[in-house]
């Protein structure tokens, strides 16, 4: 025997090891079809057949602008009611996934970048235009029966841009009565106009005075990317919380 022999206790471990590589490999391949699936499904109309099966039943599904969506049925429903009402159309290219396994391999923490081509309505003519979409999703997901599921997504847009004007001119959708307004707010205090009259929407310009309609303030401590509501009928108002796209949340 020399010092150079491998024990029995060793090799076990070391194919025990192996294992564990094995398993989280085969873990992180489950997880990126996962995502590609999800993808798959958003491409043909955001179909609720194709996605539903894809989340936890107590999944959750958010992003500014578009709602927040709890349990698997109202995700479906919410990703479905996204297409008929705000995107039209798209191809999802998602993007360097970057995922962290649990010790127990039962879970998941997952993000990715999304660079999308879209058709959207243009917020005043209701007219199909081209659109480059970009951002980041962070999402959660667990092994139940033995599968894969997300239980928890939000998608963080930079930029949901018209072709015609790109980024530089135009980053997001102008906003209307019908949808939501998005806009990228400095530290400080603003206020939300109410009536939907002022001229200066979604902010207030004193239009309301003489009415019973009274702005919301609300301040804001870090710049950051905000959804104002335009229809005026949201429960979280300033905010959209995808009231406007029908749903009864």
């Amino acid at each position: 025997m020399t010092s150079e022999t491998i024990s029995i206790a060793e090799l076990v471990q070391a194919v025990a090891g192996l294992q564990r590589e094995v398993e989280q490999l085969r873990a992180k391949d489950d997880l990126r079809d996962l995502i590609v699936s999800y993808a798959r499904g958003c491409d043909v109309g955001n179909d609720p057949v194709l996605l539903a099966p894809l989340f936890t039943e107590d999944a959750s599904w958010e992003c500014k602008g578009f709602g927040r969506y709890v349990s698997r049925e109202m995700v479906a429903k919410g990703l479905k009611a996204i297409s008929g009402n705000s995107v039209w159309w798209s191809l999802h290219n998602m993007i360097s996934p970057q995922i962290s396994l649990a010790s127990d391999g039962q879970s998941a923490v997952l993000f990715w970048y999304l660079w999308e081509a879209a058709t959207l309505p243009n917020d005043t003519t209701n007219v199909a235009e081209a659109h480059w979409i970009g951002g980041t999703y962070d999402a959660r997901a667990r092994k139940v029966d033995g599968k894969w599921l997300f239980s928890a997504m939000e998608l963080k847009l930079s930029m949901a841009s018209p072709v015609s004007r790109c980024w530089v001119e135009q980053r997001f959708p102008g906003g209307s009565d019908a949808q939501r307004y998005f806009d990228i707010l400095e530290p400080g205090d603003y206020l939300w106009c109410a009536c939907g009259k002022s001229k200066t929407q979604p902010f207030c310009d004193g239009t309301h005075l003489g009415t019973d309609k009274t702005p919301i303030a609300f301040t804001v401590k870090e710049r950051q990317t905000v959804a104002l509501c335009g229809c005026r009928n949201s429960k979280t108002k300033p905010f959209c919380d995808g009231t406007h796209m029908g749903l009864q949340l």
